[in-house]
């Protein structure tokens, strides 16, 4: 059994998690709550969620605390907003199949900055490596798709800041009391969201009816993934192996839109055949990642 099961079990549930509130947020956005009001009130039910994790902390607010996790907080929001450059050139189907490198990064930026207390294992690698290609499979744009250098980039420059975020979390959070760090981290993407209120379309406060309906149902799973997610990475040492954990909401993704996907109406079209084989080819490489992690890890 692996030593490291508990985080391993959290990212994964949180991948599922993720995977229930995006396929509800989309179906919001489908009916016009429109993506950056929905962002904004995302993140502020997130960090909501966080608010009672300085009184499970062991010691006090500090400096320390708002210094790291203001500067980790800036740092996810950033590559929020590099996200939302993506989706807005034009290049949402490329998001998907690029931040399948994110697990490469956190390994890259754990080896480059030196946060990692032990060295990561050739199994850890491959299976980053391997979770990259399988998210690539499971989410590249069909052949209509004409992506941009410019939407790339910004896609690439989220996989790496998302990955960045994950390398540095486990680190600083361990400096100090890991429930403090990760409450900064949320309150500053919080409040950095009132930023982003003018690039908002339409009245922001005014409720829309059914759109909104979806979008506030989509808020609190995602707050949910983001305890679930930083119990895992910011309470243990293995945000590589957590994110290979984590990629999985890629296969369930999948299986909750075939299941899912017509009951609360969205717009998915028939899957050609070649598409559900590279899926499928896909998620068998998630699996064999995962094999690898665990096995890295016994």
């Amino acid at each position: 059994m692996p030593s490291n099961l508990t985080p391993y079990l959290f990212a994964l549930a949180a991948g599922f998690v993720y995977t229930i509130s995006a396929l509800l947020a989309k179906r919001g956005l489908e009916l016009g709550a429109g993506t950056v009001r929905s962002l904004i009130y995302s993140n502020w039910v997130m960090a909501l969620c966080f608010l009672p994790y300085p009184m499970l902390a062991n010691q006090s607010l500090g400096p320390d605390d708002l210094k790291a996790g203001g500067m980790i907080g800036l740092l996810f929001f950033a590559a929020q907003s590099s996200c939302f450059l993506a989706l807005r050139s034009g290049d949402a189907s490329m998001v998907t199949p690029i931040m399948g490198s994110k697990s490469v990064f956190v390994a890259f930026f754990l080896l480059l900055l030196g946060f990692s207390p032990n060295p990561i294992g050739l199994e850890t690698w491959i299976a980053a490596i391997l979770t990259a290609i399988a998210v690539a499979l499971i989410g590249w744009p069909g052949r209509g798709s004409k992506p941009t250098i410019k939407g790339l980039g910004f896609a690439l420059a989220t996989a790496a800041g998302f990955g960045l975020v994950d390398a540095m979390v486990p680190h600083f959070s361990h400096l100090s009391d890991p429930f403090n760090v990760l409450f900064c981290m949320f309150a500053s993407v919080g409040l950095l969201s009132f930023l982003l209120i003018p690039l908002s379309t339409g009245k922001f406060i005014a409720f829309r009816g059914q759109p909104d309906r979806w979008m506030w149902a989509s808020c609190l799973p995602m707050g949910v993934q983001a305890v679930l997610m930083s119990i895992a990475i910011g309470f243990h040492h293995v945000p590589t192996e957590a994110n290979v954990f984590y990629s999985c909401r890629g296969l369930w993704a999948i299986l909750l839109v075939a299941w899912l996907g017509k009951k609360i109406g969205l717009s998915e079209g028939a899957t050609p055949t070649q598409t559900q084989l590279r899926r499928a080819l896909g998620a068998c490489l998630l699996l064999v990642g995962i094999y690898l992690v665990t096995l890295g890890d016994s």
